[in-house]
């Protein structure tokens, strides 16, 4: 009976997506016969990690510049018939190239060579973090994916499973870094689009084309789930967020003019933000928790209500770990459990360790059950934390505007919180540069002694100044209401119905007729006009001065 049931299952998703794609194809068709001119110019769409959604939104970007004379070049792990279907909807004369194909025996040989001696030099694997081959940051990109397929936070040099996977990986980035180097001295595209940029092989693709010079841009989804993130990147700035606010942007934004109504407006879309559960809605991370009263949390956590409270907030230990700018400590794991062993040292503080409550979504998005690594992490290390140390776990049924509340300090790397809590005044520690960092309103340790000199004494730090507070609610302006441009012609549907078929749980589901007209509009008209015209770093939804 469940054979039959997974044979039927099986079925209907296959004529799901058919009927899906037959659909795009149909809706495209004004699109794909528009008057074109002579193709002069080629855009790389890197495709290595995707899906039927991500490939839509490609697909319209590909099908505009082509009105711009611009030739699609798609690069795919292997052939993927619907993906090459969606983009031949909007562009018919898309071209193809599949990496597994481009890489034959020898060059894997060659790699595999080259492998065994890069591994036999080094004397830990977390040593892999530093290599860099020509500029391509392939220890980086390698180190990334093999903590993501783990699901672990470190590597474990005595574990012969993490030591063979390095090791294939290595192999398959050195390959990679080989094929893309050829393909920029045969056919170099003018454009380079990238989703997925940090994980081996796109990250290797990514580093080829920035080195290059190749105009090269990532774009996904931003916090708000109707809104996406356009970056250009080139040599100096990869290593650099999507949310990252740019030198001259930020500039721009100091001179602009900040009326109270602004300021005031940022603390409240915060808010607003955490209490109807909109805030990165795709993982739907506050969906079903309450907001607690502090007096409440202090007492559900055992915490002295005449000390100053701490929150530490935690990145997920294994996902993108290495992509941006630098960290004080080898990984997330290595800096959550010093941070822990510096809260266990200092009781003048009540301290809490806040779970990333994304592990839950990745989780299921991955099939597997929901762990609590970092509780494992910390309990092998410390045993049982002592009462003025408590965690809370990524399941917890209290919304993380709760802990604004409470906070008088946060604790990150570079995560999110870092833009959020001191546009209420509450003094964010970071251990990492490359998203706000030295913007004016965190304290950045510049090395491990003075971030551990700092958490011991961290209950003597003053809430921040009138200044630092507007930097900070400026800054969120900037990242979180300039930089997200919203869909109008077409949406991204991270929870489109489950039931037509795994693959089309997120789709793309068209507003108006898919024809030149596009080129007008203030969503994709204005992306094509960023891509081919202005160039400037960062796509906005507006005039900054609007």
């Amino acid at each position: 009976m469940d054979a039959c049931r997974t044979f039927l299952r099986r079925v209907l998703n296959r004529l799901a997506i058919e009927r899906d794609l037959w659909l795009w194809r149909r809706r495209l068709a004004p699109l794909r016969g528009a008057e074109r001119p002579s193709s002069a110019r080629s855009v790389l769409f890197c495709d290595l990690m995707t899906m039927v959604a991500t490939a839509k939104v490609e697909a319209l970007m590909a099908g505009l510049l082509r009105l711009k004379g611009y030739r699609a070049v798609v690069l795919l792990e292997r052939p993927d018939p619907p993906i090459e279907r969606v983009f031949r909807a909007a562009v018919p004369d898309a071209t193809f190239t599949y990496l597994s194909a481009a890489i034959d025996s020898v060059q894997t040989a060659a790699a595999a060579r080259a492998a065994e001696s890069i591994m036999a030099r080094l004397s830990s694997l977390q040593d892999m973090i530093k290599l860099e081959i020509d500029g391509y940051r392939i220890g980086r990109n390698v180190l990334s994916i093999v903590l993501r397929q783990f699901r672990i936070g470190q590597l474990d040099d005595e574990e012969p499973k993490h030591r063979e996977l390095v090791f294939a990986t290595l192999v398959r980035s050195l390959a990679a870094k080989a094929f893309i180097e050829q393909m920029l001295n045969d056919n170099p595209p003018d454009l380079a689009v990238f989703v997925e940029r940090g994980y081996t092989p796109a990250g290797e693709v990514f580093d080829g084309c920035v080195l290059r010079g190749v105009d090269t841009l990532q774009w996904c989804g931003a916090p708000q789930s109707d809104c996406l993130l356009y970056r250009r990147y080139n040599a100096s700035t990869r290593g650099e967020h999507p949310l990252a606010l740019s030198d001259s942007l930020w500039q721009r934004l100091l001179g602009m003019p900040w009326t109270p109504d602004r300021d005031r407006a940022v603390a409240d879309r915060i808010t607003a933000n955490y209490e109807s559960g909109a805030w990165y809605n795709k993982q739907k991370l506050q969906e079903g928790k309450a907001i607690v009263a502090p007096d409440e949390i202090r007492r559900l956590l055992g915490f002295d209500p005449a000390k100053k409270t701490a929150v530490i907030f935690c990145h997920i230990l294994y996902d993108a770990t290495f992509f941006y700018g630098d960290s004080l400590f080898q990984n997330y794991e290595q800096w959550l459990v010093e941070t822990v062993r510096a809260a266990i040292a200092n009781p003048r503080l009540n301290w809490i360790i806040k779970v990333h409550p994304v592990n839950v979504w990745r989780s299921r998005m991955d099939g597997a059950p929901l762990v609590q690594l970092e509780a494992q992490t910390l309990h092998k290390h410390f045993g049982a934390l002592p009462d003025h140390v408590k965690l809370m776990p990524a399941d917890t049924g209290i919304n993380t505007l709760s802990l604004f509340k409470v906070a008088d300090y946060g604790l990150t790397v570079r995560g999110t919180i870092g833009m959020e809590l001191p546009c209420f005044g509450i003094p964010v520690v970071t251990a990492g540069t490359g998203r706000y960092s030295e913007r004016g309103f965190t304290i950045d340790p510049a090395t491990r002694a003075d971030y551990a000199a700092l958490l011991a004494k961290l209950q003597d730090v003053p809430r921040l100044t009138d200044d630092a507070i507007r930097r900070a609610r400026l800054h969120y302006y900037g990242a979180l209401e300039l930089r997200p441009v919203p869909m109008r012609s077409f949406m991204l549907d991270v929870h489109a119905d489950p039931r037509n078929g795994a693959v089309l749980t997120q789709n793309v589901f068209l507003r108006r007729r898919a024809d030149a007209q596009l080129l007008e509009t203030e969503d994709l008209g204005r992306l094509v006009r960023w891509l081919t015209e202005t160039k400037t770093p960062e796509l906005l939804s507006r005039d900054i001065a609007a």
